[in-house]
């Protein structure tokens, strides 16, 4: 199976307990004779004649900025536009500092090409864990939990210990504490029935109203006792 390119994001904390931010690195920069190299692969063309072509279109795309155009390209749009401002009514805009800059806006078949083919990945994260599917084996739905019913759980690092407390599956509601926060109420915890690092079984033996449920698991993914809980969570629907 080919594995799709990935994006490495980074998380940081300033504080204990503060705000984690992700932060995006490029996988890898291509210079201008690699994307000749690559375009003359693509394309069947001499590599000569795609670099002479690359740097044609520096040069129109250029010109077109310097007219005044804007150029939309289908996945890219490319134009002029001012920065800085002005101080008064009548302020001349080279004293006050406003000037000219090229820009560029991905269009939405861009972004969503990407969303396609390019997944986020935390590169210092201690661990993996992703539901990838919640399957009721005797419905043959995914999404779906019924009471009585096994549950496949298909994941990433989803090893599960039941001899600890603080590992396993249950159904949570989400309570929205403030506009800015929420918490979870575990309202129903999981039988484990098999548990490896792709694949778990779970039972809810006891019943809980219809509705929709966030199933999390909890688990220290086999790494020692005194490695954190972590978890992953999954929208479902009780039937």
């Amino acid at each position: 199976m080919d594995r799709r390119q990935s994006i490495k994001a980074v998380a940081r904390s300033t504080a204990m307990g503060g705000t984690f931010q992700a932060a995006l690195r490029p996988v890898d920069v291509l210079t201008m004779d690699d994307i000749a190299e690559r375009w003359a692969s693509y394309s069947g063309q001499p590599l000569g004649m795609a670099k002479s072509h690359i740097v044609g279109f520096e040069s129109f795309v250029l010109d077109q900025l310097a007219k005044g155009y804007r150029l939309d390209f289908g996945l890219v749009s490319f134009y002029p536009r001012l920065s800085g401002g002005l101080t008064s009514r009548d302020a001349d805009p080279e004293a006050d500092g406003l000037f000219v800059r090229g820009a560029v806006k991905a269009r939405r078949a861009l972004v969503n090409g990407l969303k396609r083919r390019l997944v986020a990945e935390n590169a210092q994260a201690t661990s993996r864990l992703r539901i990838y599917s919640v399957f009721d084996r005797e419905t043959g739905r995914y999404g779906t939990v019924t009471p009585g019913h096994a549950l496949t759980i298909s994941g990433n690092d989803i090893i599960i210990d039941p001899a600890r407390d603080d590992e396993g599956v249950w159904l949570e509601k989400r309570r929205h504490d403030s506009s800015r926060c929420h918490s979870y109420i575990k309202v129903s915890c999981g039988r484990i029935l098999k548990s490896d690092s792709t694949v778990a079984e779970v039972v809810f033996d006891e019943a809980v109203p219809k509705g929709t449920y966030l199933l999390t698991l909890y688990t220290r993914c086999g790494r020692g006792t005194d490695f954190k809980v972590i978890h992953c969570r999954s929208e479902v629907k009780v039937k």
